[in-house]
């Protein structure tokens, strides 16, 4: 009778072992699979108008958007880290931003670029 108590009692403590560390586990791959958005505008340095069109690349990636017609552009599954990020456009000096920082919150990024006439 003892011995069946303690076999239960060992069965039961590893079944509680292991629930927990899968818990762990799984924890720390949603982590690391945790993605964010990257969004913002693209405006005229001087009258701040919505730019259409503009290429805006996430550097380090194989990420490349264009602006809306409001000037909106948005990165999704982003992961969390730093980037750096450059707009281009059609008669505007292009311009790159180092080091943007991404987190798992909001991320916005107003771009100006500066017209080359």
């Amino acid at each position: 009778m003892k011995n069946l108590f303690l076999t239960v009692l060992m069965v039961f403590a590893i079944s509680v072992a292991m629930a927990g560390e899968k818990k762990d586990k799984e924890a720390v791959e949603s982590n690391a699979s945790a993605t964010t958005v990257l969004s913002g505008s693209v405006i005229d340095q001087l009258t701040n108008e919505a730019l259409v069109g503009v290429k805006v690349e996430l550097e380090g990636t194989n990420k490349v958007v264009y602006t809306d017609f409001d000037g909106n552009y948005s990165f999704e599954d982003v992961k969390p880290g730093t980037y750096n990020l450059t707009a281009s456009y059609v008669s505007y000096e292009k311009k790159s931003m180092e080091k943007v920082s991404v987190n798992p919150n909001k991320n916005e990024m107003i771009i100006s670029l500066k017209s080359s006439n």
